[in-house]
């Protein structure tokens, strides 16, 4: 006899559906670590670089969370970094006014921006009872040599009042030649502050991390209250008759390799964790076809990894990869 499965919410309003979710990965645990360590080290800054599309965005927002739910008087700032012929003194503090939900953050002088933000810092801080900001910049490539000088007058502005900036630069390899090159230009108030550590983000490089990267949406539930699992709400009859992903890895880690061989790239494989997240939500959400006898099948991985544009972004992606791989 048929069982019916009435969801608790509308299929278009869960995460996965609008693509708002987190699943923690083994890339995105190590980068958890390293960042709780520079923290505890009270290291005051250091870039996290990968190349475009590997989720760097996506791991920042996960660490910055898990920092909040972890440590929750601990205080963070996130902020993105916009590329700009010539660069403003007032944009740039309005962006982290705005970061910081501050209500005026574009009336004013530079000066006055600058003064409002320090305020607010501050007032975080003292109501945390913590010595310690926390600050993530993302698309840190783009930020020029006037912006890292505004935000090294905010870290000096906290540290003449006791209290520490440890500041994450988070962007693309270019982020480690701009390093370089700031070194080989003596700019030593920059690099001590802000790129005393490195750290490399990578995508999904074995079938062991695309087990653990499955088995996040076999557990992790919506409501989260609930014990609907994101596998479940989407093959709700399937779960019931066993269905789960992460016995999946080994037939989806076939396809990504079938994929890059018959692409003829020389490199080791490693998924961006964008179209590794997208194969997965293909096969949810639009080929798998919820059933009491529906099974994952080679041939569903292998469409929605094509149809996840897998192949395409290698392609993109070969003159950034090639020049790296001979390191």
């Amino acid at each position: 006899m048929a069982i019916d499965f009435y969801r608790p919410v509308p299929i278009e309003t869960h995460p996965v559906s609008i693509q708002k979710y987190i699943v923690p990965t083994p890339s995105i645990n190590e980068l958890y670590s390293r960042v709780k360590k520079c923290i505890k080290l009270r290291v005051p800054g250091a870039i996290v670089y990968a190349m475009t599309r590997y989720g760097k965005t996506y791991a920042a927002r996960y660490v910055a969370t898990s920092l909040r739910m972890d440590f929750p008087r601990i205080v963070t700032l996130t902020f993105s970094c916009h590329k700009k012929k010539t660069p403003s003194e007032a944009s740039f503090f309005s962006n982290l006014l705005r970061a910081v939900g501050h209500e005026k953050a574009e009336s004013g002088m530079a000066y006055q921006k600058r003064i409002r933000l320090l305020n607010k810092l501050l007032e975080l801080l003292v109501t945390s009872k913590q010595n310690v900001l926390v600050v993530f910049a993302d698309e840190a490539q783009k930020l020029q040599i006037e912006e890292y000088e505004w935000l090294r007058e905010v870290h000096d502005d906290l540290e003449t009042r006791g209290y520490r900036m440890i500041t994450f630069l988070i962007g693309q390899p270019q982020l480690k030649n701009q390093k370089t090159a700031l070194k080989q230009a003596r700019q030593t108030q920059i690099v001590g502050r802000f790129m005393i550590d490195d750290i490399e983000f990578h995508g999904v490089c074995s079938v062991e991390d695309a087990a653990s990267c499955l088995l996040g949406y076999d557990t992790a539930c919506y409501p989260t209250d609930s014990d609907w699992t994101f596998t479940r709400f989407f093959l709700p009859h399937a779960w019931a008759n066993g269905a789960r992903l992460a016995g999946q890895a080994q037939s989806l880690w076939q396809q990504f390799e079938d994929a890059h061989a018959e692409g003829g790239f020389r490199t080791a494989l490693e998924v961006p964790m964008t179209y590794f997240v997208r194969s997965v939500e293909i096969a949810l959400t639009e080929i798998g076809q919820d059933g009491a006898d529906f099974a994952f099948t080679p041939a569903l991985w292998k469409q929605a990894v094509a149809d996840s544009r897998f192949s395409m972004a290698e392609e993109e992606l070969l003159l950034d990869i090639e020049p790296d791989s001979e390191g």
